[in-house]
């Protein structure tokens, strides 16, 4: 068991690595779709975790070193994708904001 899950964190900090890079390519849908693998991924690695909670199975000390690794790098990645989707997120709002503002204006004032 333990080593599915490992390799459900190896498969996780792939996906995210992906996930980074299309993002630097702002390639926002491919994001979104593998975001979609990255979840089910995630929920796998739940379960897992559960199960062996439930059966007292333990990571070895490597395994254990190479998850906090692999986390580590999952959150950096993510915290990457999240600086560069910041202004994309903030240009949406302000094209949302201003066509909002240009419908609430009456035709024959403009």
């Amino acid at each position: 068991m333990s080593n599915t899950l490992m390799n459900s964190y190896e498969s996780a900090a792939k996906i995210m690595e992906q996930m980074l890079i299309a993002a630097r390519q702002d390639a926002w849908e491919k994001v979104t779709e593998l975001e979609q693998s990255y979840i089910m991924n995630i929920d796998m690695v739940k379960t897992i975790e559960q199960t062996m909670r439930l059966k007292a199975e333990k990571l070895t000390d490597a395994q254990h070193k190479r998850k906090q690794v692999l986390v580590q790098k999952i959150l950096a990645d993510d915290g990457e994708i999240r600086q560069l989707l910041y202004p994309v997120m903030h240009k949406i709002t302000d094209m949302i904001f201003d066509a909002q503002l240009h419908a609430r204006i009456p035709p024959d004032i403009v």
